[in-house]
This record gives structure tokens, sequence and C-alpha cells, in this order.
């Protein structure tokens, strides 16, 4: 999966702009600048770095992290029952898969997949973590990402905790598109509509337009990628998603 690439106007503002902001940091070294305002200028300067921000949002154990192993091809981020992402975590490419918590407390991790050298992925806690400051660091995060994509699970879909995290997120103005998980949960395609139409209407109240829903199976996909498998990757619904959404 990768974020369409730019024009060469667009990318000739951008390497502007990444100039600009590293100028002005420089400028500002040893003057007693505001922490602060050093802190908005890293942050400006780390998201100017990324050429695409993909942040995923939704409850914990709806599968925000497997969806995301889903989407580069293997298994780099935990997976559990529990909430297993206790702060904001970015995967980025490299080349090998290594972990570091960085001195602002979010985690790195990088990995040596294909899908990650155009665009960085966020993962979240989730919003109905036990840790309640664990839903501030997401909304902190939030304002950065070129796209949200919303978690929802096809086994208790568009609960009221999600509802109230997807008005925060129209306030902000980001495109949304959700993604409807664990979709090999219900018996028949029929349910699967229902569930699907459901959360498009929900969520339509909230933002004030149908969102794009997509139904899948992130376990699926992963287990198909890992088997080389292409006729399971289609039926989990994941190439279906990454064809509308790249």
């Amino acid at each position: 999966m990768a974020p369409p690439a730019l024009d060469p106007a667009r990318q000739a503002l951008l390497d502007e702009t990444r100039h600009l902001v590293a100028e002005v940091a420089s400028r500002l070294d040893g003057l007693g600048v505001a922490e602060a305002t050093r802190k908005a200028l890293a942050d400006s300067a780390e998201q100017l770095a990324l050429p695409f921000l993909l942040v995923v949002v939704g409850e914990w154990n709806a599968g925000k992290s497997a969806f995301i192993n889903a989407l580069v091809g293997a298994r780099v981020l935990a997976e559990g029952l529990t909430p297993t992402t206790s702060r904001v975590a970015i995967l980025q490419h490299g080349s090998e898969v290594a972990r570091r918590t960085r001195p602002d407390g979010i985690e790195e991790t990088t990995a040596p997949a294909e899908a990650l050298r155009a665009l960085a992925i966020v993962d979240t806690p989730g919003t109905n973590a036990v840790l309640r400051e664990h839903e501030a660091l997401t909304r902190d995060f939030l304002p950065r990402a070129d796209l949200v994509l919303f978690v929802t699970s096809a086994d208790r879909p568009y609960t009221e905790s999600e509802r109230a995290f997807l008005e925060a997120i129209r306030e902000w103005g980001k495109k949304v598109v959700l993604v409807l998980n664990k979709a090999d949960l219900l018996e028949t395609p029929e349910d699967l509509a229902k569930v699907v139409a459901f959360v498009r209407d929900e969520a339509a109240k909230t933002l004030g337009a149908p969102p794009a829903v997509f139904a899948l199976s992130a376990r699926e996909a992963l287990r198909a990628h890992e088997q080389a498998d292409a006729a399971g990757l289609e039926r989990s619904g994941l190439p279906a998603f990454e064809a509308k959404v790249t």
C-alpha cells in the first residue's frame, strides 16, 4: 500500500517547507526559546519528513495492530486480547525490524517492508483503553494525520465511545475511512452487508456524510500473506481496501 506520488510542483513546495522549518529551528538554538515552541517546530519537522502519515485509531481489541500487520504483510506489531498498544507507535521503513522508545515517549518500529517506503503508519492506544491518558495521546497525534483509518469490529460495531471519538475527528477536518475488521466472524454475506450498512449509516450521522466502509479480516489477510495464498488474500477483503484507498 502506498500513497499517490506528489506532482513536481507540490514536491518542490514540500521540499522548500522542510528547508524553512529546519532553518528556523537552527536559528533558535541558544536563544532561550520556550520549550513549547521548540516542540512545535520538532513536530512540524517530523511530519514534513514523512511523505504520508496514516493514523490508525479505534477501540482496543478491534484489531488495529492486526490490521497494520496485514497491510505490511508481516507480524511486526504485537497483537493480543488485552490492550497491547500503550503509547503512540510509529511504524516506518528500515533495513531490519527494530524498536526503540524516543525521548518524547513515542515508540518507533522499523521494518524492511515495501509498503513502508512511501508512508509511515501510526498505531494508537485504544479509544477505550484502561489508562485514560492513552486516549489523550491519541487525540494529540491525530491532527498530524494525512488520512485516518478508523477500525471497528464486526462483533461490536460502532460503539458509543467510537461515535464520540469520530465526532472529535470531524472537528479536525480529517479524511476518515472506516475499516470493519473481523468480517470472518459473521455467518453470511447478508449479515455482513447489514453490519456494513449500519456502520455507514451511523457514521454518516456523526461525520455529516457517508464514509467509505471496507469489510475485511485482518487475521485472514495476514495468514494468506504468510502462506503466499493469493486466493485467501482476495477473500480476506484487504486487496479491495488497498485498491480503493491507495
